[in-house]
């Protein structure tokens, strides 16, 4: 078992240069949000909730649900078990959607939280996002290069699904059950400490 998951840890340097793009394409993303969110600082209360409803949109009812880590671990790990497998038949197009959107509204919400609340967009990013968004970001980039590297070999020919139910279980999936650890119990302990 430990020589899978090493095995496995191993090959990323085979997509490492596609996931460093992705975290690019995930930065460019945040910086325009950001951007958005400065044009429209008039209207931020208004497209705060909005972004704020997307953001914690629960399909199982209104508001949060009573297992929140199992709640975050399954949306993270649907987003990037689709964005590993489908950008593979996309031809790469559903990861780049998907880090945009998410890069963009991450970037929209901070600012509009800094210009509501009075902090500092360091102190949301410092407290409410990098403690658990550093693992699941990590998860997020590592599939979607994954999915640019078995892409390519999938167009060479070769068998790739095996792989990419290896590479999801082994590398993505205990990034994601890191996370949601951290974004349930460790991030709400730093928001009431720092944020409010």
């Amino acid at each position: 078992m430990f020589a899978w998951f090493s095995k496995e840890w191993r090959e990323i340097k085979y997509y490492r240069r596609e996931s460093l793009i992705c975290l690019v394409i995930f930065v460019a993303a945040v910086y325009a949000g950001y951007i958005m969110a400065i044009i429209t600082a008039d209207r931020t209360a208004e497209y705060y909730n909005t972004v704020r409803d997307m953001i914690l949109a629960n399909p199982f009812g209104n508001g949060l649900p009573e297992n929140l880590f199992l709640y975050i671990l399954i949306r993270n790990s649907v987003v990037s078990f689709t964005v590993l497998v489908l950008g593979i038949i996309t031809y790469n197009l559903w990861p780049v959607f998907v880090l945009l959107l998410n890069g963009f509204i991450g970037g929209l919400a901070v600012k509009m939280q800094a210009v509501l609340f009075n902090y500092y967009t360091f102190q949301i990013w410092l407290f409410g996002l990098l403690p658990h968004g550093v693992p699941e970001l990590g998860a997020l980039f590592l599939a979607a290069g994954a999915s640019f590297h078995y892409r390519r070999l999938h167009r060479k020919g070769e068998r790739v699904a095996g792989r990419v139910l290896s590479t999801y279980l082994a590398v993505v999936l205990p990034l994601l059950i890191l996370a949601a650890a951290v974004e349930t119990f460790i991030t709400p302990l730093l928001i009431n400490r720092y944020l409010l």
